[in-house]
Order: C-alpha cells, then sequence, then structure tokens
C-alpha cells in the first residue's frame, strides 16, 4: 500500500515539524554578549593615579546593606555585580557571561564567568552568588523591596558556575533592580560564618578592608580625607589601565570645586552649582559633558490636608508653576521642564498623553476665585474666614532646592499664595515630611528607573516614600498587574494606564527632569559614559591616562574628548539614539524584538519555515512514492 505509507510519512513529518516549532516557542529567552562588557581591557597607556574629588564618607564596606551613595562609586571599584547598567541603563554582563528567562519571567538562569577570584585568591563560585541573594532576603538588604525577597522562592546552584533564581510569579523587572543597586556579589567564605551574628557584624573583617572580584583593591580609609584603591592584576578582564584610583573626600561643593579647579583631583563628582559650569568648561583641560537621567524634581501634595485633598487647589497651583522658568532661572538652563508623569529617560514606559498642566497663570486664579480665596489689597489670596492662604513649602538643604524653591514662591506669589519655605538637612527633612507627613508641599528628587516598577515605591498606595498619602485603588491595582507581566508590550499598556490616572488625580507635580554633569580633565579617556555598552556606571576599569606609559595592546575605541559643553537640546533628542533606549523589561538588547500577539517575529519565521520544509518533503515523498509505485 504505497500510497497509504506516502500519506503517513506527510503527517509525521508535518507533525515532528510542529512539535520543533513548539519546543522552540517553549523555550527560555536567553541573552548572551561574549564582548562588550566582557571584552578584554585593552589599554592605549598604562599607569598613573586617578584622583576623584569625592563628596562623601561610606557608612561602612557592606554596599549591600543600606542605602550608602557614597560608597556606590568606590564600591563599584571594588566589587562586581552578576548585571550592570550601562551609562544608557541597558542591563550588560558583569560576572554572568549569560542568562536565560523562562517564559513565565519567573525563573532566571545564570552562566557564571569561570577565571574569577576574589582579592584574597579565592575562587569566586555560585556559593557567592547564593549568599548575596540569601543574606539580602534574610538580612533585608537595601534592594529587599525592589528584588521582591518576600517572593524570593530558592537560589539553587546546580554546579559552580550555574545559578537559578526562582520567584513565585512572573518578575520582569528583575534583571533591572539586580544591575543597579545594593547586589554587590559578596564572599561567601568570609561573610558566611557561624561566629558572626549577620552580614554587619563588626568582627567581619571584610567591613574594614572589603574583599571583592572587582578591577581595583582595597589599600587603605581615612575617614575625612580617602579612601585609595590599586589595580587588580589578577582581574578576570585584564589588568585596569591606571595603577591606582584615590577618592579624596571633600563634603562641601565649593570647597570642592575650589580643589578640582587647583589641579587636586582629575574627576569632580561633588556637583557644582550650576552657574559654575561655563565657567569650569572653559577652563584649559577640563570639560564637561551632560546627560539626561531619569531622575527629576517634583512636588508632593500633602493629601492629608483638607485643603490640598481638592484637586481645584493642586490644579491652580499647577498652572502657576512656569517649570521652563524654573530650568532658566534655578538650574542656568541645565535640566528639562517635566512634560509628564514619569521620566521620558525610560521611554518605552513614559508615557506622552499623561501630560500636566501647561502654565497658565489665568486659570489658576480662576480656580482660586471658585474656591472662594479672593485676593486682598496686598495682593495675597484669603480664606473665606479671613486668614492668608499660606502654604509651608518643606525642602532639604542645598543649591538647587534653594534655588528651585524661591523660584516657586514667587511664581505662587504672583497669583496670590503665600509660601513660606522651611528647609532642613536632610535627615530632618525625612523626618518630617516621609515619617511625620508634616507638611503642605514637599519637594525632593529621586531615581526613577531603571524599571518603572520603580513607581511603587515612589507613588505606590502605602509606599514609604508614597508621603502625598495618595491611594487610587485602580492606579495600585494597575502597577501591580504591571510589576508582574511577562509581556512587554502588555506591561507598557499599563504603565500608560496608571500614568493617565496620576495625571488626572494629580498627588504629585514633576518639575524638572534632571541632567548629570560629568566633569574631568581632558588627559583622561575611558569613563564609563564614553563606554555605553562596555562599562557599567562608575567602574572605572578601563579609564587609562595620557601621560601614562604607551603599551603594547591596540587602543580601545573611544570618542576623544572635546573641550566644550554638551547638551542636548531636547529630552525627545536625547532619548533618541538607540543605545539610550531600555529594553522592556530591562533586557540586555538595543530595542525590543519585535512584537506579534506576543510572538516573536523572528519565532514566526521559524514557524513558517519549518512548515514549508514539511510540506515540501511530504510532497516530495508523495511524488516518489507515486513513481515507485507506477514502475
Amino acid at each position: 500500500m504505497p500510497g497509504k505509507r506516502i500519506k503517513g510519512s506527510g503527517v509525521l513529518y508535518i507533525s515532528i515539524s510542529m512539535l520543533f516549532v513548539i519546543a522552540m516557542a517553549m523555550m527560555p529567552q536567553t541573552y548572551s554578549q561574549a564582548q562588550g562588557a566582557l571584552a578584554p581591557i585593552s589599554c592605549p597607556r598604562i599607569g598613573g593615579t586617578l584622583v576623584v574629588i569625592h563628596w562623601g564618607d561610606p557608612k561602612s564596606f557592606n554596599p549591600d546593606s543600606q542605602v550608602d551613595d557614597a560608597l556606590f562609586a568606590i564600591a563599584s571599584q571594588i566589587y562586581n555585580k552578576l548585571v550592570d547598567l550601562d551609562v544608557n541603563y541597558n542591563v550588560i554582563p558583569e560576572l554572568a557571561s549569560s542568562w536565560e528567562v523562562a517564559p513565565n519571567g519567573s525563573t532566571f538562569i545564570f552562566h557564571l564567568v569561570k577565571n574569577v577570584r576574589w582579592h584574597d585568591g579565592y575562587p569566586f563560585t555560585s556559593a557567592d552568588v547564593k549568599y548575596t541573594l540569601e543574606a539580602i532576603k534574610k538580612y533585608k538588604g537595601v534592594m529587599y523591596g525592589f528584588l521582591k525577597m518576600d517572593k524570593l522562592v530558592s537560589v539553587d546552584t546546580p554546579d559552580n558556575y550555574t545559578v537559578i533564581v526562582r520567584y513565585s510569579e512572573p518578575f520582569p523587572a528583575f534583571l533591572g533592580f539586580l544591575a543597579w543597586y545594593g547586589t554587590f556579589i559578596l564572599p561567601e567564605h568570609i561573610f558566611n560564618k557561624t561566629e558572626y551574628k549577620d552580614w554587619m557584624d563588626p568582627s567581619i573583617p571584610a567591613l574594614t578592608k572589603p574583599v571583592g572580584t572587582g578591577p581595583f583593591r582595597f589599600v587603605e580609609y581615612v575617614k575625612g580625607d580617602h579612601v585609595t584603591l590599586e589595580a587588580n592584576p589578577d582581574y578576570f578582564k585584564g589588568r585596569p589601565c591606571i595603577d591606582r584610583v584615590v577618592f579624596k573626600i571633600v563634603p562641601d561643593a565649593t570647597s570642592a570645586l575650589q580643589s578640582f579647579l587647583a589641579g587636586e583631583g582629575d574627576w569632580l563628582t561633588n556637583p557644582p552649582p550650576p552657574s559654575e559650569i561655563p565657567r569650569i568648561n572653559s577652563t584649559p583641560g577640563l570639560i564637561v559633558n551632560i546627560r539626561p537621567v531619569p531622575s527629576r524634581w517634583y512636588i508632593a501634595f500633602n493629601l492629608l490636608n483638607p485643603l490640598l485633598s481638592d484637586i481645584r487647589i493642586r490644579l491652580a497651583i499647577a498652572y502657576a508653576i512656569n517649570t521652563s522658568e524654573i530650568v532658566e532661572k534655578a538650574l542656568n538652563g541645565y535640566g528639562y521642564p517635566a512634560r509628564g508623569m514619569y521620566t521620558p529617560v525610560i521611554s518605552w514606559a513614559f508615557n506622552p498623553n499623561a501630560s500636566l498642566p501647561s502654565y497658565d497663570p489665568a486659570k489658576a486664579e480662576a480656580l482660586l476665585d471658585e474656591l472662594g480665596f479672593k485676593k486682598g489689597p496686598d495682593g495675597f489670596r484669603y480664606t473665606p474666614n479671613g486668614s492668608r492662604l499660606v502654604l509651608r513649602f518643606t525642602i532639604f538643604q542645598g543649591a538647587q532646592t534653594e534655588a528651585i524653591a524661591a523660584v516657586i514662591k514667587e511664581q505662587l506669589k504672583r497669583v496670590g499664595i503665600d509660601v513660606k519655605i522651611e528647609e532642613y538637612e536632610i535627615a530632618a527633612w525625612e523626618n518630617k515630611v516621609v515619617k511625620q507627613r508634616d507638611y503642605d508641599l514637599a519637594m525632593l528628587d529621586g531615581f526613577q528607573g531603571p524599571d518603572p516598577d520603580n513607581m511603587r515605591s515612589r507613588f505606590g498606595p502605602g509606599a514609604y516614600l508614597n508621603m502625598a498619602n495618595y491611594s487610587n485603588p485602580e492606579f495600585g491595582r494597575l502597577l501591580d498587574q504591571a510589576a508582574s507581566e511577562p509581556d512587554p508590550a502588555k506591561r507598557a499598556q499599563l504603565y500608560w494606564k496608571a500614568q493617565e490616572i496620576m495625571a488626572k488625580d494629580l498627588p504629585y507635580l514633576p518639575i524638572v527632569d534632571l541632567v548629570a554633569f560629568f566633569i574631568y580633565r581632558t588627559e583622561w579617556h575611558g569613563f564609563y559614559w564614553q563606554l555605553p555598552g562596555v562599562a557599567g556606571l562608575n567602574v572605572l576599569e578601563r579609564v587609562w591616562w595620557d601621560k601614562g606609559r604607551p603599551a603594547v595592546t591596540s587602543p580601545q575605541t573611544t570618542s576623544p574628548a572635546q573641550a566644550t559643553t554638551t547638551i542636548i537640546a531636547t529630552m525627545t533628542q536625547a532619548i533618541s539614539s538607540p543605545t539610550s533606549v531600555i529594553s522592556p523589561g530591562g533586557v540586555a538588547t538595543t530595542s525590543p524584538p519585535a512584537q506579534f500577539g506576543g510572538v516573536s517575529i523572528g519565532v514566526i519565521i521559524a514557524v513558517i519555515a519549518v512548515i514549508l520544509v514539511a510540506v515540501l518533503a511530504a510532497l516530495l515523498f508523495r511524488r516518489r512514492g507515486g513513481a515507485s509505485g507506477t514502475s
């Protein structure tokens, strides 16, 4: 029965092909970058000491235990993370050379680099990763909430170079937060000893003499003066180009600038007043690079105040504030007037339709009239009971906060609102605003990346930083749903809806999207902001010096420093380049893969190709079978 045999073979081929296609679709997403961030360090010149004018003392040398911004730049030289963020906030490899994400987004498999050693000579293995992640969960490290440690099911290590992280629900923001902050891998052989009560036990030697896997080894720390690091000759990417990095601690911004201008440092991390930027940039041998960052200044309305719980007063204030004037007068033009409820730097999640009220003082005055706040002969408005309309504006100390608050005070005065500025040092401000909710208006800034799930920590119902006491059940539901939605396109839609609700409720008023200043001497090269896709934030492993001794290796590709300020004209222009796009879920791609109905175009093409092959094979067998049957 040749005819039946041929027909059965065709069905078999098609069936096998379809099984193959289904298997392809079920395979986890895999991300691998053999080059880029893991490429061997190549030094045009060798040697030299980079002096960083640094703004503060570290609180400790455990970079995962608490918020410690002063330690972050230092720790980035001593330690490595599994994955890191580049200057465009893309996830790039570090101790993990590649990783896979299960289709449901709840399981992550990391494949570790194999030739890594701790500074004391011990080999780095998956045990170090397991200890670090479990310690963050056990001791409630600074990233406990962001990493959703209450949903972490297990960290398994099937061998020395594989780590499997399992969550109880999809967690698309995991990679982005893992690459961000407070996730440096710690040495298990040092920290995990029974005699220590926890990872901050004072008897742990690494808390005073840290041991990492990073490009520089710890040498000494003199409180209030400096931290010295030296090149790690056994670094797994190769020896760094420079011999030493010295973090010179100068907390006062004015003194820091003077020290830098006097030639006592090579990189100034203590930001000067914006008014000083042109002077610095016009100084021979110095350069200022400027980039937009996903941080913004914004105002919180205290919704516990019955007056401010009325949307009309919040709208009136929004109409009365001219954000362009704030950027020009308070920030010397260095920044961007806020346009929406979320940072446009994380472009895939930014909803341009959730726009802010445009500057319109006439509308502000009309709303205040409607509320019954009539203007007196002194130009200020008074409540129906005859008391002046006064709002307390609570800020923390700083040149920028003071300048912005002064402009806002003047703008609100124009529509008759009397603003009393209350200024506190940061700890007192946090106690009064965040903990006690004792304020009318409060101003703060903050990093809102690398993933929009950060919105939950700032604006979500019940969040510690939600000092406005904003609580809209639908808004909270959308944020929760987006946090566990594995489909990037659906996630973006949820965040867009959340921003539209927030724009309508207006519990917060974004003011300015910030820029970062990179201020350094032109004789230095290879900084992380010059190497997108290659160097992690703050990592100095590829920095080299014009005055170093010649090296025999070929030079790395970097853009030569130019003594001009580079400020991008608009925020849209700033984020339009492909390298500045953060892919959905913070995954390391320069642009999101094309999708059709939740399935990638690549899979669809593969399906079509395999089906065509199967059909052709069936036809071929039919013809051969037919020929055989008639011979």
